[in-house]
C-alpha cells in the first residue's frame, strides 16, 4: 500500500521513470499478496492480477523504455496520468483482497476432490466438442465459407456477429475444455497415460480451433489453454512454480505472438498457396521484436485508449451508464433493434471511426481503468477495483468449499473474464457463465444417465449369459 502511494505522488510530480519502476514493484507485491491469501497460483484471482499488470504496464513500458505504441494511437502520451490511475487500481485490488481475507480464513484450507465420474465427464467433453464443431461449421457456411474466412479476422468475425441467431461455438468449446480438464483433475494416473483421451478431444473440436488459428484468434486460444490448465489442477492447485511451467507459458506466449504477427498475411497465403511473404516476415528480426513486445499488441491498447480519452478533453462523468448498457448485451438485436451500443463500440466510433470500416468487431478494444474513470472519475477507479477484488475473493472462498460440480463449472466459465475484463467494457460478465453452466451440467447428467443405462444393459446380458 505504501509503495502504491509513492507511485501516485511521483506520477503527479512527473517523475515518470520512478513512478513506472514503483508500479512494477507494486504489481509484483500484489501478486505476492494474492499468492499468500489463496495459497496457490492456479486461481482466478491470480490470473486476474497477472493480466491486470500486463495490460496496465505494457503500454507505459513501451512508451517510456521502448519504441512506443502502435501508430493508431494519438500523441503525446500522458504516461503519468495513466500510472496514477493504475496505481489506484492496484491499491483497490490490494485493499479488497485484504478486506475479504479479514472476514474469514482464506489460506491453508485443503481442497477436497468431489466424487465426480471421470468417464461421464470425458464423454461430456467429447459431446460438447462435437456440438461446438457443428455450430462453427453452420456459422462458417452461413457467412459464405472459405471466401469469407480467407478475407481475414475482421471480415469473418464481423459477418458471424451480424448473423441472426449466431451459434455460440466458442462458448461451447470453452465449456467442453472445462469438462475435459476436470476429468484429468479427478484422474488418479498420470497425464501421459491418459493423453489419448485429450487427442480425441482435439480431433472432435478441430473445426473450431483450426478456424481460430487461421483467423489468429489469440484471445480464444488463450482462454482454452487457461481453462484447461486451471481445470486440470482444480483439486490440487499448483503451489510452486516449476521450470516446466515456465517453459510451457513462455512457449504459449511465443506461439500466440507468432500467430498474431502473421495473421494479416495468413489468409492470403492459405488462399494462394504462396508462403513467401510469411517466410520473409518471420526471417526479419524486427518481426520478432514487434511480435514479442506486449506493448505493440493488445496489451498496450489499455493505455493507448486511456490516453486517447485524456487527449480528447472529455470530462463529463457517466455515473454508471456504460455498466448499465453492458447489461443489455445478452439481448439479441432482432429482439431489440435499437439496443444501445456498449462502451467498447461507442468509444471506437467516436475516436477510431475509421476502424469500423474494417468490420463490425474491428477496433482498439477498451480499458477497464478507462471505464471506471469515465463513469466515476479518478476516485471511482479505486472504488471499482475494490468491488472487483471483493468479488474475486468471494469466488476463491467459495472454491475452497466447493461441494458440487455446478460451482466447479461456473468458476471455470467465468475464468475468461479475468483476462477480458482489462481490455473491454464490463458487459454482463455473469450471463454466459451461468447459461453455460446450466447447459453443461444438463449434458453431463444426460450423458451420465446414458452411460449408466448402457452399463446396466451390458451387466444384464452378462448375467443372462452366465446363467445359460
Amino acid at each position: 500500500m505504501l509503495v502504491c502511494c509513492i507511485i501516485s505522488i511521483f506520477s503527479v510530480l512527473g517523475e515518470i521513470g520512478v513512478a513506472l519502476a514503483c508500479s512494477i514493484i507494486s504489481s509484483l507485491l500484489l501478486l505476492y499478496e494474492v499468492r499468500l491469501l489463496t495459497g496457490n497460483f492456479t486461481n482466478i484471482a491470480m490470473i486476474f492480477v497477472i493480466f491486470s499488470a500486463l495490460y496496465g504496464l505494457s503500454g507505459p513500458i513501451a512508451v517510456e523504455w521502448g519504441e512506443g505504441l502502435s501508430a493508431i494511437f494519438p500523441r503525446p502520451f500522458h504516461t503519468e496520468i495513466f500510472l496514477l490511475h493504475y496505481s489506484l487500481a492496484v491499491v483497490g485490488l490490494s485493499s479488497g483482497f485484504l478486506l475479504i481475507a479479514s472476514s474469514g480464513k482464506t489460506d491453508g484450507e485443503k481442497m477436497v476432490a468431489l466424487n465426480l465420474k471421470r468417464s461421464a465427464m470425458q464423454k461430456t467433453a467429447f459431446a460438447l466438442a462435437i456440438i461446438a464443431s457443428l455450430m462453427e461449421m453452420i456459422n462458417f457456411l452461413r457467412v459464405g465459407g472459405f471466401g469469407t474466412l480467407l478475407a481475414g479476422k475482421a471480415s469473418y468475425q464481423s459477418a458471424v456477429s451480424n448473423l441472426t441467431g449466431t451459434l455460440p461455438s466458442v462458448n461451447m468449446l470453452i465449456l467442453s475444455i472445462a469438462f475435459s480438464g476436470l476429468s484429468f483433475a479427478v484422474e488418479t494416473v498420470s497425464f501421459k497415460k491418459t493423453r489419448g483421451k485429450f487427442f480425441i478431444w482435439i480431433i472432435l473440436s478441430a473445426p473450431v480451433w483450426m478456424i481460430f488459428i487461421i483467423l489468429g484468434r489469440r484471445g480464444s486460444l488463450l482462454s482454452v489453454f487457461l481453462i484447461f490448465f486451471v481445470a486440470a489442477s482444480f483439486f490440487k492447485p499448483i503451489k510452486k512454480i516449476k521450470r516446466k511451467w515456465v517453459v510451457v507459458f513462455l512457449s504459449v506466449y511465443v506461439a500466440l505472438a507468432f500467430l498474431g504477427g502473421i495473421r494479416s498475411n495468413l489468409a492470403f497465403s492459405l488462399a494462394t498457396g504462396n508462403w513467401d511473404i510469411v517466410s520473409r516476415r518471420i526471417s526479419q528480426s524486427g518481426f520478432w521484436i514487434q511480435a514479442l513486445n506486449p506493448g505493440t499488441n493488445e496489451f498496450g491498447a489499455a493505455f493507448g485508449n486511456f490516453n486517447t480519452y485524456v487527449l480528447s478533453g472529455d470530462s463529463e462523468l457517466m455515473f454508471g451508464e456504460t455498466y448499465l448498457k453492458g447489461m443489455t448485451v445478452p439481448i439479441p438485436r432482432f429482439v431489440w433493434p435499437n439496443k444501445p451500443q456498449t462502451a467498447t463500440y461507442e468509444f471506437r466510433d467516436k475516436y477510431f471511426h475509421h476502424e469500423a470500416k474494417r468490420g463490425a468487431i474491428a477496433g482498439t478494444a477498451y480499458s477497464s481503468i478507462l471505464e471506471a474513470y469515465v463513469n466515476f472519475g479518478t476516485f471511482g477507479v479505486l472504488v471499482v477495483y475494490v468491488v472487483v477484488a471483493l468479488a474475486l475473493g468471494w469466488l476463491e472462498n467459495q472454491r475452497k468449499r466447493a461441494k458440487s460440480l455446478w460451482f466447479c463449472v461456473f468458476y471455470l466459465m467465468i475464468l475468461p473474464e479475468a483476462v477480458r475484463f482489462h481490455r473491454s467494457s464490463l458487459e454482463m460478465p455473469l450471463f454466459w457463465p451461468l447459461v453455460l453452466t446450466v447447459f453443461g451440467i444438463s449434458v453431463y447428467l444426460l450423458v451420465d444417465a446414458v452411460v449408466f443405462s448402457l452399463k446396466a444393459k451390458k451387466q444384464g446380458r452378462s448375467l443372462t449369459n452366465s446363467m445359460t
